[in-house]
């Protein structure tokens, strides 16, 4: 999607430090894989290197898949077929559940805003440690949030699980940081995909890819 970039200087700044928040754990009756109950249950955005049980390709998309995941003590574990049976999880069951979890997510994350030398909001960036921070493209607060800022229709990058970039659909400002999220991603320790969403009233899909050398 993006191609004859110019370099420029590392994206990341002190001031996109992760936010904390003090979250109350919600837990799911019933739900445990290896018998460790599940605190949450929610959607993680990975790449297609990865090799889940249960998953689906995010609409449009060729590189980033859809998992769902549960949280217990020491961390996430993606479902394994016989958790998803047992529980009787559908894809529009899963989705709903993540949804809300984004949703919670929205009303305590703090984006970084990045300006130009007028003031003018370039883009935002949100680094989180939250697992399940990549699941707030399926939040309909997603624009909400951003609209006064960034517009109403955004161009996503989920460069890593932890690491969110959001710009303006319009104007084209995502072409002139390309090569810096391509580096991003390059060092990052959990990456996503360098796949672009589209995120507008009608939800999110994928429309390109930035291009590496």
């Amino acid at each position: 999607m993006a191609n004859g970039f110019q370099s420029l200087s590392p994206l990341i700044s002190p001031a996109a430090a992760c936010c904390a928040f003090t979250w109350v754990a919600f837990t799911f009756p019933g739900f445990a894989q290896d018998d460790e109950p599940a605190k949450r249950v929610g959607i993680i955005l990975e790449g297609s290197f990865e090799s889940p049980d249960v998953f689906k390709l995010a609409k449009d998309s060729k590189l980033t898949h859809v998992v769902p995941f549960y949280e217990w003590d020491y961390g996430v574990r993606p479902f394994d077929e016989a958790y998803w049976t047992k529980n009787q999880f559908t894809w529009e069951r899963i989705l709903a559940i993540g949804k809300r979890v984004a949703d919670d997510l929205l009303e305590v994350l703090e984006p970084d805003l990045v300006r130009d030398e007028r003031g003018v909001v370039e883009y935002a960036i949100i680094h989180d440690k939250d697992p399940f921070l990549t699941s707030i493209l399926l939040s309909d607060k997603l624009l909400k949030k951003f609209e006064d800022t960034l517009g109403d229709r955004l161009l996503v990058v989920c460069i890593d699980r932890h690491l969110v970039y959001l710009f303006p659909a319009a104007g084209g400002k995502i072409d002139d940081f390309g090569p810096a999220l391509v580096d991003e991603f390059r060092q990052t320790r959990l990456p996503v995909s360098l796949e672009v969403f589209l995120v507008d009233a009608d939800g999110y899909r994928v429309i390109g890819e930035l291009q590496r050398e």
